[in-house]
């Protein structure tokens, strides 16, 4: 009786991380990761991207800016952050660079 119900529990949680393991090979780039705008102080704001729930870029400044300047709108960080969320997604280098920076209208 009890190697009945070992049996089966083990059994089950062998179902399960199966169908965990099967969740995530499925998951699109888009559901595997998002973007997070930060607040920095009064007046500037950067961003995070997280893979899941784990933080994997954390992003307080301008990249490809000389010096620590926050960007100085939510929406200019937001637009930053999603071209390089638009990368990682596509497997592409996601380095910024200063002219990145002026086709999205980035002030600096």
């Amino acid at each position: 009786m009890k190697k009945n119900k070992i049996i089966t529990g083990i059994g089950c949680l062998i179902l399960l991380l199966t169908a965990g393991f099967v969740c995530y090979r499925n998951m699109t780039p888009a559901d595997r990761y998002h973007l997070e705008v930060m607040k920095l102080g009064e007046d500037g704001y950067g961003y995070k991207i997280y893979e899941g729930e784990r933080t994997i870029i954390v992003q307080p400044f301008i990249p490809a800016v000389a010096g620590k300047r926050a960007f100085r709108a939510e929406q200019d960080a937001r637009r930053v952050g999603n071209l390089v969320l638009e990368r990682i997604e596509a497997g592409d280098e996601f380095t910024i660079s200063k002219g990145d920076l002026e086709y999205l209208g980035i002030v600096y």
